[in-house]
């Protein structure tokens, strides 16, 4: 018997991701800060946006363990073009998934 369904997994592991994910973007923020402030708010910004998109990976990565994506990657179904669309779409179906 589980206690958390695949949707509420993925999100408590993309915010586990997103906290680790800021954190490491703000301690290279302020290593930087000294030399250039400039140069510190450059590379911030980019790092931190760049966060949402690489912890949702690692998220789906990590929690979604559905049957329909294991057995589907099992049996060879669907090419590159039908994975790299359900990466892109992931966000969509998930909301959808939690306005039902």
């Amino acid at each position: 018997m589980t206690f958390i369904n695949g949707t509420a997994r993925i999100l408590i592991v993309y915010l586990i991701c997103m906290f680790a994910g800021q954190a490491i973007a703000v301690g290279i923020g302020l290593l930087i800060d000294p030399y250039s402030k400039t140069a510190a708010l450059a590379t911030f910004i980019p790092l931190y946006y760049a966060m949402y998109w690489v912890a949702w990976r690692v998220a789906l990565f990590i929690a979604d363990r559905s049957p329909d994506a294991t057995s589907v990657a099992a049996r060879g179904e669907g090419g590159p073009g039908a994975r790299a669309a359900t990466w892109l779409l992931a966000p969509a179906v998930l909301a959808l998934d939690l306005a039902d």
